[in-house]
């Protein structure tokens, strides 16, 4: 699916504010997070549409359910000193790699539905029950 939105470096106050949030991606985004190393600072969420997913923990909720809020000052557990850790390595997940305080309401909904259809998948799943036995995860 080709996006009608480019890559964004912006560091304004309103984009920096996304962060309070964590940015979600694609099952292809978190294979490489956890070969990464970091399968530990992500949690398990359902998408408000009903597909389960993966996403960058809040800080507080590494490897458990992600709580009820959905943005708190505290953030994401990759916010660090007004900077996303995942940036610099190429590792930040498309909705967060794509944010951008001027992205009008058609770009991001095309953001949410590419990311909404790929957790509807076997693979999805498979990358979730991959995550699931590497932070021993109960539900």
């Amino acid at each position: 699916m080709k996006l009608n939105v480019l890559p964004s470096n912006c560091d304004c106050l309103k984009c920096q504010s996304m962060c309070e949030a964590p940015c979600c991606g694609t099952p292809e985004d978190f294979i490489k997070i956890m070969d990464a190393g970091f399968a530990s600072r992500l949690m398990f969420d359902d998408w408000p549409f009903g597909a389960d997913m993966l996403k960058p923990a809040m800080k507080g909720s590494e490897g458990e359910r992600a709580p009820w809020e959905v943005k708190t000052e505290e953030g994401c557990t990759f916010w660090k000193d007004g900077k996303c850790e995942l940036h610099q390595s190429g590792l930040k997940p498309i909705q967060g790699k794509l944010a951008h305080h001027a992205n009008t309401r058609a770009q991001i909904g095309e953001i949410e539905g590419l990311i909404r259809s790929s957790w509807d998948s076997d693979e999805a799943t498979e990358v979730i029950e991959r995550w699931k036995k590497e932070v021993n995860y109960e539900e």
